[in-house]
């Protein structure tokens, strides 16, 4: 099963239970971008849970969180940022539960450079006719063998838009605040050809959260041979991992103290920027060519 079986604010318990009696094995796949579990009341009927990113804390899937995550909870807690109607979840009331998770694989696994008008041709005609009209606009995706080609043109890559959400968009305006008006970082919006130019040939990029923790961006950073310079992303379990401190990105902290700092730093180490770049971009080879491994283990759990 997957996350569309999740209806926007409740969970069908009634089907759930009819499933359980049912089948003898469940795996649900779910597809939130952080490491927060949305409807952990899901987790009496199924066998395991598979998420993207899990908390390497499970005691946190205890806890009520604000705004679901914990930068979430951290940017209302320290700063004050509210939400318009947040929602209360439900949490794990028994910690045993939280052993059914796991992590899956997160959007590491993916096509890149991201193409819009391909994706959101295939989620049209996904959504209005039938899944079977994506086949024509699916690629298959080859690990590339070569490191990249990057001209280092431009120093900082720093362009997104954000999630309307206040929790969520605060985090992404503080990064703003912190470099507005900086000539080092390339900063607004620009068309999706023009950003994908940008990023092959800059030096650093600039990846803050968004929905979840892990970001598009980050693996754009990573296969263009950029530097890539995060959020601390030491709370999360996630795979592909490519959040190693100071060996494959440059961490800072979550209200960007030293953001500015860590990017002129790198700006002008050249050596330890390319050391960084190149394990990036071995680690996270090494680990997407082994995706179909992952897979058949993870399959092979149904048997046990």
């Amino acid at each position: 099963m997957d996350r569309w079986f999740l209806k926007p604010d409740y969970v069908d318990m009634e089907q759930l239970k009819k499933l359980r009696d049912k089948y003898r094995t469940i795996f649900f796949f779910n597809g939130n971008a952080g490491g927060g579990i949305l409807r952990p009341e899901v987790l009496p009927y199924v066998d395991m849970f598979f998420n993207k990113s899990l908390f390497k804390d499970k005691s946190l899937y205890q806890k009520v969180l604000y705004g679901d995550e914990l930068f979430t909870e951290h940017y209302h807690i320290d700063h004050g940022i509210n939400d318009p109607d947040p929602r209360k979840r439900e949490v794990i009331t028994d910690l045993s539960l939280a052993d059914k998770l796991k992590v899956g694989w997160n959007i590491g696994i993916g096509d890149f450079p991201k193409l819009k008008l391909r994706q959101r041709s295939a989620v049209f005609f996904a959504r209005t006719v039938n899944a079977k009209c994506v086949r024509p606009f699916h690629k298959n995706v080859t690990v590339p063998d070569r490191f990249p080609e990057n001209k280092g043109l431009f120093d900082i890559h720093a362009r997104w838009g954000g999630p309307k959400r206040p929790t969520l968009l605060f985090h992404r305006n503080i990064m703003l605040d912190k470099i507005r008006d900086n000539p080092r970082f390339l900063t607004g919006k620009v068309p999706q050809n023009q950003y994908n130019k940008e990023i092959k040939n800059c030096k650093i990029t600039l990846s803050p959260f968004g929905w979840g923790e892990v970001c598009f961006r980050d693996f754009e950073a990573v296969l263009n041979g950029s530097l890539l310079l995060k959020p601390e992303m030491g709370h999360l379990e996630t795979w592909p991992d490519i959040f190693v401190p100071y060996e494959t990105y440059v961490p800072f902290d979550w209200d960007g103290k030293d953001l500015v700092q860590k990017g002129e730093y790198y700006l002008g180490n050249e050596a330890e920027r390319n050391r960084i770049v190149h394990n990036a971009f071995d680690v996270f080879i090494s680990q997407a060519r082994t995706i179909d491994d992952r897979l058949e283990s993870i399959l092979g759990l149904i048997k046990n």
